[in-house]
């Protein structure tokens, strides 16, 4: 394992509630929040990256634990940024017991393969979106990349697995104790197929995952989401007694109901703004998604799971007899109203 240099380890930050947060760099997405409770061993809210293993390390090592410390580690779905290192986490954590959603690790099986398929679908994806076959060809270059440094950085961790292992499938509202604690499950889909929404019960805190992110309108992807599963879990997630919701990256979310419902509302308002655009006339996905969310979001990581947002809107649009889709060359592909 790579040593880490002190000036860049993330702290242990106390949440209060006996939570801890650690912000885990990753190199796809916005970094994520890794929440842990210190009762009887360490129980984890997620893991991160494959490459981040030695931070999470280190940051452990500030209030003196570390990975062997780990007994229980909670995955909220399986995308790579949250689940990857579980690939080779049961190395060093060899007493740590894996939960996640009932089906996740029959569905998901092969990793490294599984994320083969999601890469390919991602490039499907640009390839709707971009008609300029040069700006085609530098945004499929920065993902291959990227993806190509997952799969080196896996190749290089001699102690890892290519498959999923988890040790106990959760179910739509088990509860379990866990050192001490009792967490009640909820099936959360729509941003993806496996998420689900730990909550401890006591405190009502609610560990979100990527439901919804800094206050705004979740960016999920319709690669393995659902728009229609997405508004039924924000409309069960009102029906929730939350006193605190934890997301998966950025702050904690200061109103939980309210901000809800403000994400339901932003969904309409995109859904009604789409329709509008392509009232003015034929548009492509990139535009759309551009007059939608911003052009900003070519600058972070979160491109594709943009895209797949205002796609999975196109789709409704189009079941729904208002939208009708043109296919060009090479997959691209022109909305126009019906």
């Amino acid at each position: 394992m790579k040593v880490t240099k002190p000036s860049k380890i993330p702290p242990m930050e106390d949440m209060g509630d006996s939570i801890f947060k650690i912000v885990l760099p990753q190199p796809f997405y916005a970094p994520n929040n890794i929440y842990l409770y210190a009762d009887n061993g360490l129980t984890l809210i997620d893991s991160g990256y494959i490459e981040s293993i030695p931070l999470l390390q280190a940051s452990l090592k500030t209030r003196g634990f570390s990975l062997k410390d780990i007994r229980h580690v909670i995955y909220t779905h399986n995308h790579l940024d949250h689940i990857s290192s579980a690939l080779a986490l049961k190395s060093y954590a060899r007493n740590a017991i894996f939960y996640g959603y009932k089906s996740m690790q029959d569905g998901v099986g092969n990793y490294i393969e599984s994320m083969k398929l999601f890469e390919q679908a991602t490039e499907d994806l640009f390839c709707r979106a971009f008609g300029d076959p040069e700006k085609l060809n530098e945004i499929l270059t920065k993902s291959r990349n990227g993806w190509n440094q997952f799969f080196n950085r896996f190749q290089e961790t001699k102690k890892g697995t290519p498959f999923l292992n988890i040790d106990v499938a959760i179910d739509h509202n088990d509860s379990l104790e866990i050192s001490g604690r009792t967490f009640r499950f909820i099936y959360t889909p729509g941003h993806n197929l496996y998420h689900i929404t730990p909550v401890e019960v006591d405190s009502k805190v609610y560990f979100s995952g990527d439901l919804i992110i800094a206050n705004l309108t979740a960016i999920y992807s319709e690669l393995d989401g659902s728009l229609n599963d997405y508004h039924f879990t924000l409309s069960h997630l009102l029906e929730e007694p939350i006193e605190r919701l934890l997301p998966a990256h950025g702050k904690e979310i200061e109103n939980p109901k309210k901000t809800i419902t403000l994400v339901k509302k932003t969904l309409s308002i995109l859904e009604k703004g789409v329709i509008r655009r392509l009232k003015e006339g034929p548009s492509d996905l990139l535009h759309l998604m551009e007059a939608a969310i911003g052009k900003k979001v070519h600058s972070g990581g979160h491109l594709p799971t943009a895209l797949g947002l205002i796609y999975s809107i196109l789709r409704k649009l189009q079941l729904e007899g208002l939208v009708k889709f043109e296919i060009r060359e090479n997959g691209y592909e022109i909305f126009h109203v019906q």
